[in-house]
């Protein structure tokens, strides 16, 4: 799985709060199943939901939503186009632990494609393995790029921009 390192990278990256204290930002995956099929080629599907736990985080909610989203239009666009997938795309939790920090949780639903090609200058048998790129959503347009993000007038956080071929296996 390449996608819960990106996606903490990039949010290491915009956020402030974890620049300086990288450990405040956990992430688990759960609830995840293989989807392979018996053909003659040799590839499968990851399916999983990552859970990404911001502790006793003191920024506004919408520096880390937006963030997630950039992300999600360059590496899973399909759960923000999709009517269906919409709906329970991205779920979260919070526990106020102050009246100045929050335990947040976001759940993502995330699927990898794997696929095995021959390796060229490889023994007899050899194959790579390959995560395939995120395929354009339908709605997929060049677009200003974000790189950051503020609310009244202060920056919430900021990144730099995503290269067009960042998504996994470009």
């Amino acid at each position: 799985m390449i996608k819960p390192p990106s996606l903490r990278d990039h949010l290491t990256a915009a956020l402030p709060q974890l620049r300086r204290k990288p450990e405040d930002l956990m992430m688990f995956i759960k609830d995840g199943h293989i989807a392979a099929t018996g053909t003659k080629a040799l590839a499968w599907q990851w399916h999983y939901t990552v859970r990404l736990i911001f502790c006793d985080y003191g920024g506004h909610p919408d520096a880390v939503m937006g963030p997630v989203l950039v992300w999600l239009r360059a590496h899973q666009s399909e759960l923000l186009h999709n009517p269906e997938t919409q709906k329970r795309a991205i779920r979260f939790d919070a526990e106020y632990l102050s009246s100045k920090t929050m335990d947040l949780v976001l759940e993502l639903d995330l699927t990898e494609a794997v696929v095995a090609r021959p390796k060229q200058d490889g023994p007899a048998g050899s194959f790579e393995l390959h995560h395939r790129a995120q395929p354009p959503g339908p709605h997929d347009m060049p677009t200003d790029a974000i790189t950051a993000l503020y609310l009244n007038g202060q920056q919430l956080a900021a990144w730099p921009a995503l290269p067009s071929s960042s998504a996994p296996g470009a």
